[in-house]
């Protein structure tokens, strides 16, 4: 099983707790600290819209972060934004990283950025 590029053993079935994953993402030694803003560009049905994320005290910015790091492409991959967005509506309660979250429900394509 992968969950945000991270691999968990077949014995751990297809449940992973949040907390396993969180472990891995602390483990990967993210470096947030020279990102102040995360910028995306979503394009849905012709329409293209400009979005920022700016909240460094959530697991979104955080696994956001990680992506942008570690993926070899500046799109978000559908997969990858949510599973980002899942956890991040079990884990995060602000009300910037619900309405991403809500943004990433959709079939929109995202590209993103560190600033």
């Amino acid at each position: 099983m992968f969950i945000l590029g991270f691999h968990f053993p077949a014995d751990m079935g297809n449940k992973i707790a949040d907390e396993k994953v969180v472990e891995k993402l602390d483990a990967a030694d993210i470096d947030v600290s020279g990102v102040n803003e995360i910028k995306m560009v979503m394009e849905e049905h012709g329409q293209v819209q400009e979005l920022s994320y700016t909240n460094k005290d959530t697991f979104m910015f955080k696994a956001l972060t990680h992506y942008i790091q570690t993926a070899e492409t500046k799109y978000l991959i559908y997969t990858n934004r949510y599973q980002i967005a899942e956890l991040s509506k079990r884990l995060d309660s602000d009300d910037e990283t619900m309405a991403l979250c809500k943004k990433f429900d959709s079939m929109a394509h995202f590209t993103v950025i560190a600033a």
